[in-house]
């Protein structure tokens, strides 16, 4: 899987000339190049968004946290990839950055509940 995203991604950067303007994509190459963009974009806003609310908790709940998070991810990678005869394993794009999105927005859920009631450790295994 980390072979077809990094090819993606080299894909993307030997097109980057090609894509000058995202909401006018001219062919496939440009809207791998858009969608590795915007999907970039989504998980360093999950990573910032993790690292935030694990400064809020305490040592067991982070090693709780922790724990889901690497079950997410197996979890996402498993709903994102498909296996093709053709081609192998293909990530679905669209899927990863939906899976993102949502995880953040579980990230933030549980940033606002440790910041105005106090962080519920029974909430942070999922």
């Amino acid at each position: 899987m980390k072979k077809l995203l990094l090819g993606a991604g080299l894909a993307a950067v030997c097109f980057t000339a090609q894509a000058d303007n995202c909401d006018h994509t001219r062919n496939s190459l440009d809207a791998i190049h858009c969608s590795n963009i915007i999907y970039q974009k989504a998980d360093k806003e999950l990573n910032a968004t993790y690292q935030q609310l694990v400064k809020k908790l305490k040592v067991n709940e982070k090693k709780t946290l922790r724990r889901a998070q690497i079950r997410w991810i197996k979890q996402r990678d498993q709903a994102c990839t498909m296996n093709s005869v053709d081609m192998g394993e293909v990530i679905d794009s669209a899927c990863l950055l939906d899976q993102t999105t949502n995880r953040t927005n579980w990230l933030n859920d549980r940033l606002r509940e440790c910041n105005t009631v106090g962080c519920i450790a029974s909430k942070l295994d999922n």
